[in-house]
């Protein structure tokens, strides 16, 4: 995982060495989702030539959401991970759309 674990130690000990000024509690909310396609018989989107396609998954693709709020009425952010080489505009306007009819959305997106 880390090259020289005696580096990552003198890099993180601050962390737990310094007092944290934080008194605030927090809503935090994670989420996870297998969004792996087929498992076969896909284009490669230009990394290979035209007549091959996929034969099987080499890893299965996760979408990840992170959501913090400071109480349950109050504004809440959420940063969202996808694993996966292009997503289109299309997919965010979709999200963001989806998620417009739920909640009320930031005018900072």
């Amino acid at each position: 995982m880390h090259q020289n674990p005696f580096i990552f130690f003198l890099f993180t000990l601050p962390i737990y060495l310094l007092p944290s000024r934080a008194t605030a509690d927090y809503l935090i909310g994670v989420g996870s989702y297998d969004s792996t396609g087929p498992a076969a018989g896909v284009n490669m989107m230009g990394y290979a030539n035209l007549d091959q396609s996929t034969a099987g998954i080499h890893f299965r693709l996760r979408a990840r959401a992170f959501i913090v709020a400071e109480s349950l009425d109050g504004p809440r952010f959420a940063f969202v991970n996808l694993d996966a080489g292009m997503a289109s505009q299309l997919v965010t306007i979709t999200v963001l759309d989806r998620l417009s009819k739920r909640y009320v959305l930031s005018a900072n997106i």
